[in-house]
């Protein structure tokens, strides 16, 4: 019966191969709507069939934000000689399209992910990146001004609880590689009333080199 069950479950999987889809967020989005947001090296991971589960075996080098959280999530470690260092688990599913995550062995990333019943949860909706491919204002954002401006609108809301401080519309839409995506970040002003894009020069030289 328990064969039946999975084998079920695995052409399920594999009819709906296309199934993960994600909105495209911006970092400041990601951030702000994740439990933990960490600097971590992966020290090795594991599958697991059965239950179609990749465990990745983290070194935690810094943490951006939720660290009371990540100090009870499952399978954390305190080490080195000031006890001041984390080795945690991430899991996430081996489905591209469940939105399963792949991380490779040995490289340094920024991941983003929820607690679900004690556990980091990961998925492709995340925000997990290799650290050397983060922008210097990503950086930043990580590190300050996205958590200080979760009250922003990015993304269009189409509730009737509309609450965000608005401002910060997509002017050509915000994927991967637009600039308000890599060299920005949407602050509010000192008012308290609205937001808008930072003008950084990143972000200037990147609008301007897209200009026709």
């Amino acid at each position: 019966m328990t064969q039946l069950l999975y084998a079920a479950l695995l052409l399920s999987v594999v009819a709906l191969s296309e199934a993960c889809s994600c909105l495209e967020r911006h970092p400041q989005e990601v951030y702000c709507g994740s439990h933990i947001v960490v600097r971590a090296k992966v020290l090795s991971q594991e599958e697991y069939a059965r239950n179609f589960t990749r465990i990745f075996n983290l070194r935690i080098l810094k943490t951006f934000k939720g660290s009371s959280r990540l100090n009870r999530t499952e399978g954390v470690q305190i080490y080195g000689s000031r006890q001041r260092s984390l080795l945690t688990k991430a899991y996430t599913t081996t489905f591209d399209s469940l939105c399963g995550v792949t991380l490779t062995n040995d490289k340094v990333y920024l991941i983003t992910g929820r607690i679900w019943k004690g556990k980091l949860q990961l998925n492709l909706c995340n925000w997990n990146q290799e650290w050397a491919e983060i922008t210097l204002r990503q950086r930043i954002g990580v590190k300050r001004f996205y958590g200080e401006n979760c009250q922003c609108q990015i993304s269009p809301c189409y509730t009737r609880r509309c609450e965000k401080l608005k401002g910060c519309g997509k002017s050509s839409g915000i994927h991967f590689n637009s600039c308000e995506w890599r060299h920005s970040y949407c602050l509010e002003n000192a008012d308290k009333t609205a937001c808008s894009w930072r003008e950084t020069t990143e972000y200037k030289n990147c609008t301007s080199a897209a200009m026709p």
